[in-house]
């Protein structure tokens, strides 16, 4: 037998009265969110508050239920990606509202590493506990949606892949070890193609190295140009160990493993993957020289 979702009463918006999204950096005065977040970084952290007030004894009239059985759960979720389905969703907050405690204050952090291309918030008012009392229409079962509220935000340049790229002293950093001598260092995890690209991909600059540092500054595009093409070398041979060629086709926009396969299109146009691995097996050099001039900055001539 087919189940039949049936039909049941929820809160009309007049009754939520709902301050609105608070957002800004933690520990700084928020302000109202807008339609695009600016002046963000990836280490950037994210801090959301909002307030919501409810004439219990209203809303329980327009559900049908005795107030005193009528138990909500405020619920405050957050969503991110580059597309109109978020590839990352959590539950931030929760809480139980009732008639003795009408109202309540949400307020998290969302890391900044975790998001990419728009901040998708979602405020939701759920049954918290199953009723007894009510009509045919008063809605039973815990968790019943009976009012949300959305805000897309747009976050900086709408999440196009780019990584942070930051100064730091190897000597410091790596002290002791042979990396410390490196002029730069690309930091992130092979084994994770999922991840969002913006928050888990980071290009570290030595400083020690005044030759390297200064043209890094300056924009030298011959630098930048290698600097670049070592990230996407790194990225695209983590790609080709993918022994299932049609699991770069599954992972979502702004992750790693989407980005690892827009550079091998952009690299080595039209060939397949197992062409792709060949070259790199028989031709390494003709391989890293093709991702190479992919990394052309357009100065180099």
């Amino acid at each position: 037998m087919s189940r039949i979702a049936l039909p049941f009463l929820t809160l009309p918006n007049e009754l939520v009265d709902f301050s609105g999204w608070m957002i800004g950096p933690p520990g700084e005065p928020l302000f109202p969110a807008s339609d695009i977040l600016e002046n963000w970084d990836y280490e950037q952290d994210v801090q959301v508050n909002i307030h919501v007030h409810i004439d219990f004894t209203e809303a329980a009239d327009r559900l049908g239920i005795d107030a005193a059985d009528l138990k909500l759960a405020v619920v405050l979720v957050a969503g991110t990606g580059s597309g109109s389905l978020p590839r990352r969703v959590d539950r931030l907050k929760t809480a139980v509202i009732d008639i003795d405690e009408p109202a309540v204050t949400l307020e998290a952090t969302i890391p900044g590493r975790t998001l990419s291309g728009q901040l998708q918030l979602s405020l939701r008012i759920v049954l918290a506990a199953p009723v007894d009392s009510g009509s045919l229409l008063s809605p039973k079962q815990q968790g019943a949606r009976l009012w949300q509220h959305h805000k897309n935000i747009l976050i900086e340049d709408g999440g196009d892949s780019r990584f942070p790229i930051e100064l730091a002293s190897f000597s410091e950093s790596f002290k002791a070890r042979p990396e410390q001598y490196a002029p730069w260092l690309v930091d992130w995890n092979p084994t994770a193609l999922d991840a969002d690209f913006s928050g888990n991909v980071r290009l570290y600059v030595n400083s020690d190295i005044e030759r390297i540092c200064s043209r890094f500054v300056e924009g030298d595009a011959l630098t930048l140009q290698a600097m670049v093409a070592d990230v996407m070398t790194q990225i695209i041979e983590a790609a080709i160990d993918v022994e299932d060629a049609a699991e770069l086709y599954r992972y979502e926009e702004g992750s790693i493993g989407y980005q690892a396969r827009a550079w091998m299109e952009m690299s080595f146009p039209g060939q397949s993957m197992e062409n792709i691995r060949q070259l790199r097996s028989y031709a390494p050099g003709k391989f890293k020289a093709l991702i190479l001039a992919t990394a052309d900055f357009g100065d180099n001539k």
